[in-house]
């Protein structure tokens, strides 16, 4: 995709932007994830410097892209909606993103158990599985981030594109949330849960799969109210 010639050099950008956007959509670069280097991006995209740079200020400008001078150049959200909320996300406070997480997690929850397949299932069954791993070793920081990836796979499992893009907006506040725990006296109950779900969506008992869910976050929504008053 050569780009010499000033008049072509708009064109270009255009249609770069368009490759890096599907290039994060696709989840080649995840949320998170740092870009290559840019010697290797204007070799892989046949462009110069200047169109990279360009179609990367684009990309930063909408909020897919964040660049931290001196140390690269990172995704922050996979789409425009997602950067939109996610900054709106980002002022609030622990106890509304808790309150948002049972809402959006319960949901999720009754709808995966009616629209999960096989690969979903297998999924949730192998993070049930590892948090148990972790649990059995006594690891409670590799159970924090498998319950990270556990809850994101049961909101992706119920095919719902609006629930998904606002999970993974406010996934850095979910995150925080459930990084804050679990304390080693709870740790057994979170996998317990986890695998209360898991099979509750397994079996597509809506109704059950949406009340664990719920049940699964509210103590720490009660122990947030608690904490601000």
């Amino acid at each position: 995709m050569s780009d010499s010639g000033a008049p072509r050099r708009s064109a270009l950008v255009g249609r770069l932007i368009t490759l890096l956007q599907e290039r994060i959509r696709s989840g080649a670069w995840p949320v998170g994830s740092r870009l290559p280097v840019e010697t290797e991006l204007v070799e892989e995209f046949d462009v110069s410097r200047a169109t990279l740079r360009q179609a990367v200020q684009a990309l930063v400008h909408v909020g897919l892209l964040e660049t931290i001078q001196g140390n690269g150049t990172f995704v922050r959200a996979t789409t425009e909606l997602d950067a939109v909320l996610a900054r709106f996300v980002g002022g609030e406070d622990m106890l509304t993103v808790l309150e948002a997480r049972r809402a959006v997690e319960s949901e999720a929850a009754g709808l995966a158990a009616r629209r999960a397949d096989d690969a979903d299932h297998a999924r949730l069954a192998a993070l049930a599985a590892e948090g148990r791993t972790a649990l059995d070793a006594g690891d409670h920081e590799l159970l924090n981030r498998v319950a990270t990836h556990f809850h994101r796979a049961v909101v992706h499992a119920a095919r719902n594109t609006l629930l998904s893009h606002f999970y993974d907006a406010f996934e850095a506040g979910a995150t925080r949330s459930i990084m804050q725990g679990p304390a080693p006296q709870t740790a057994r109950a979170l996998v317990e849960e986890h695998e209360g779900i898991c099979a509750a969506i397994r079996s597509g008992d809506a109704e059950r799969a949406h009340r664990l869910a719920r049940a699964h976050v509210t103590p720490a929504v009660e122990a947030c109210c608690s904490h601000t008053r």
